[in-house]
């Protein structure tokens, strides 16, 4: 089986924010079993070391899948791509392939670093691929030509263009990316008879098919679309579709289209609309991913919701809500995806991977930014404390990023039936670059 397989608003400027915050706190911190931790400042010291140390990897993690490379590919899967990238795995030997949502995290770091140029070919490789198979894929093998993963690449391109004024890039991922919305996520099989989007695969000869699109959400695998992704509009596919469209309107707006770009804007508030009618629960203040075969929210916790923060989906309201019950999810090491260890709804694979106690890096980015978004910094400062220092102390153990955390034991290791965590210098690193300069206020660039 092959794993993994209303305002936009730039990551520059919400880690600009985190200037703001500071980092003289010198705060102690009671350890789990009650000793006294380090100071924020001590912490401060051991993530720049960290941050120093990817900052010196970006160049040997680049990899290419050009003609020589496809041809010398001994599973001969490998799909030709322009532009050198950074994988999933970087230089480790996990997930050597460009993968469609890892990549736009990497991105975040890789601009935080001030390297516009790797950050660039990024770009060009994914809107090629939409070029050629009418999406981003899920990665470049061939095993991957039947999915995508959650559309984060316009954002890829907002944060770029707020780093570096490119015309001739603009107008290119302009054309590109509204080929992709139009014609990918707004069409059948994709778009629903709620007017929003689901998740679907066309045919991997693998797996089951309720589980191929359960990959192209990114989450496999997870209990919370009970099942079946196919009967629901995830929460998070829906909300990078927002930020899609609002990307597009400001591309439109940069490039002398003022229509076309106010009827970007009307698509993305009406997306927000429908998100809001479908999936946010008046009683319990807090969004639910729904089942529109079935017509009724499902009733699992997850981090999913803290997505409409990050796009600006939630009023100050709902936000105020769901900020206020970050505490179901948070644990001694992070955030957990799930508040507990729901049964897996799967029969053909019992693991849930996405679900308690594993803190994935790429939510734990989402949920910073969306509760820094609202204004909520004490929130996030604190919860990117928890998880970047449980990260710290994973890296200075094993010399290494993860795939995924315990939020609940610390370290890496995850439950026993679970696929083991891999070794990446991918999202993971992203997040520990990210997360810092929001915990400590570092400056975004070189």
């Amino acid at each position: 089986m092959n794993r993994r397989r209303f305002v936009g608003m730039a990551v520059a400027g919400s880690i600009a924010m985190a200037s703001q915050l500071g980092r003289g706190e010198n705060t102690t911190h009671n350890g789990p079993n009650g000793e006294k931790t380090e100071t924020v400042d001590d912490l401060y010291l051991r993530w720049q070391k960290l941050d120093t140390t990817i900052r010196g990897w970006w160049d040997n993690d680049l990899r290419r899948a050009d003609e020589e490379a496809v041809r010398k590919d001994p599973d001969k899967t490998l799909l030709f791509l322009p532009h050198s990238y950074s994988s999933a795995g970087g230089s480790e030997a996990a997930f050597p392939e460009m993968y469609g949502w890892d990549t736009q995290f990497i991105n975040l770091a890789l601009l935080a670093h001030g390297r516009t140029e790797i950050v660039r070919g990024h770009i060009l490789n994914q809107l090629f691929m939409i070029d050629r198979y009418g999406m981003v894929l899920n990665g470049n093998r061939t095993y991957y030509l039947t999915r995508s993963q959650p559309p984060l690449w316009a954002w890829s391109v907002e944060n770029f263009l707020a780093a570096k004024d490119d015309e001739d890039l603009a107008l290119k991922a302009y054309g590109s990316l509204r080929r992709e919305y139009n014609g990918y996520w707004n069409a059948p099989p994709h778009l629903t008879p709620t007017g929003l989007a689901t998740c679907h695969d066309s045919g991997d000869a693998d797996m089951a098919s309720s589980l191929a699109a359960e990959c192209e959400a990114g989450l496999d695998f997870t209990p919370i679309f009970d099942g079946d992704i196919r009967r629901c509009v995830p929460i998070h596919i829906n909300a990078c579709l927002v930020r899609y469209a609002l990307v597009l309107s400001s591309l439109a707006r940069q490039l002398g289209w003022p229509e076309k770009a106010a009827n970007w804007n009307k698509q993305a508030e009406e997306r927000a609309r429908r998100i809001n009618d479908l999936c946010w629960n008046e009683k319990a203040g807090f969004y639910f991913e729904y089942d529109f075969i079935r017509k009724k929210q499902l009733p699992f916790y997850s981090l999913n919701p803290y997505w409409s923060l990050w796009t600006g989906v939630a009023s100050k309201e709902q936000a105020a809500r769901v900020a206020s019950q970050i505490g179901r999810f948070e644990y001694p090491f992070g955030l957990s995806f799930t508040d507990k260890d729901y049964p897996s709804p799967h029969p053909e694979y019992k693991v849930n991977e996405w679900a308690y106690p594993e803190a994935w890096p790429p939510q734990q980015v989402i949920v910073a930014l969306g509760l820094e978004r609202y204004g909520y910094r004490s929130e996030a400062r604190r919860i990117t404390r928890t998880y970047l220092r449980n990260l710290v102390d994973t890296w200075e153990k094993t010399g290494q990023t993860w795939e995924r955390y315990n939020a609940v034991a610390g370290g890496h290791e995850c439950p026993v039936e679970r696929t083991p965590p891999a070794p990446l210098h991918g999202w993971s690193s992203a997040s520990a670059v990210v997360l810092g300069r929001l915990l400590f206020g570092e400056k975004v660039g070189s």
